[in-house]
């Protein structure tokens, strides 16, 4: 799939978010990225292999997660104009503890490992937008650490609402509660819990 105008403004847009960046530069980045078009609930990446692939989601939402025996943790939900790897992974090229999976038809922009690598060459600035792409990604990671600590679920939940308002009503209820640490049964209790309160306060 070719890149169109549109969504060639569009991560001119994200890009110059991070740092003021020409079309030259644009087209560097574009040069070495493929659009992929990923159904809904395929996995891009599993436990034990090595991350070489970043992604910068223009539609959809993919999401990165743990195992626990038979559990799965949502970390992570990536919606549109962010970028979703497994950083340790990718940027140390090991193998990874997580797994990324589609939860929707996603439309994205995708840079293999290698080519990530070129566009580092080509381009200084690259080096300035993965640092706060990182920044991002480690000051999120520092924030659902300090949530399990500091916070009730039902707060998580709220917290969750402020920060992924897009993603309330799009992906389904047990990704939520497993994000915030919780059972679907008691997720249920929880919202059934807020809406009374709700009720309570008209």
């Amino acid at each position: 799939m070719k890149i169109n105008t549109d969504l060639l403004t569009k991560i001119v847009g994200v890009f110059n978010s991070f740092v003021p960046i020409t079309e030259k530069e644009i087209a560097i980045i574009v040069k070495n990225a493929q659009v992929l078009k990923i159904p809904k609930k395929t996995k891009l990446l599993h436990v034990g292999e090595v991350c070489d692939k970043m992604y910068f989601i223009i539609s959809g939402c993919l999401r990165l997660y743990f195992i626990k025996g038979d559990t799965e943790r949502n970390c992570f939900f990536f919606h549109e104009n962010l970028f979703c790897t497994a950083f340790g992974s990718f940027m140390m090229q090991r193998p990874c503890n997580q797994v990324i999976e589609s939860i929707e038809d996603t439309l994205c922009l995708m840079v293999s490992f290698e080519d990530f690598e070129k566009i580092y060459a080509d381009l200084p600035k690259m080096n300035v937008i993965v640092r706060k792409i990182l920044e991002e990604r480690y000051a999120n990671a520092h924030d659902i650490i300090s949530s399990f600590i500091l916070h009730t679920p039902e707060e998580r939940y709220l917290r969750f609402i402020e920060k992924y308002p897009l993603l309330v009503n799009r992906i389904p209820e047990y990704h939520i509660s497993s994000y915030i640490g919780i059972t679907p049964k008691s997720f249920s209790r929880l919202k059934g819990r807020l809406r009374n309160k709700a009720k309570k306060s008209m």
